[in-house]
Order: structure tokens, then C-alpha cells, then sequence
């Protein structure tokens, strides 16, 4: 959860946990895009952790 958090921050959102929710938080300076791809980065993260079928 520490690593996903510290990405969203590198992306510059704001990601809030409390246990298994995350609240994203993206400033009102940048677009959906903007916010849709700092995202999908920042999850990036948690991918490596994840054990399952997609």
C-alpha cells in the first residue's frame, strides 16, 4: 500500500487508503487524461503483488 501511495505522489495525486479502499485525489489543474494515465502508472505499482487470473 506504501509503494502504490508514494506513486500516485510521484503522478502528483493524492491517494488516500483506509484499509482495503483507495480515495484517488488528482489536483484541478490537469485534465481526465492527465489524471486517467498518472494513475494507470501509479497502480503499475501494485501489479507485482497481484496473484490471480485476469
Amino acid at each position: 500500500m506504501n509503494e502504490l501511495v508514494g506513486a500516485g505522489r510521484a503522478e502528483d495525486l493524492l491517494i488516500l487508503t483506509n484499509f482495503h479502499r483507495r480515495h484517488v485525489v488528482p489536483p484541478c489543474t490537469i485534465t481526465d487524461d492527465e489524471s486517467r494515465e498518472g494513475l494507470d502508472r501509479a497502480l503499475g505499482v501494485a501489479d507485482e503483488y497481484y496473484v490471480g487470473n485476469l
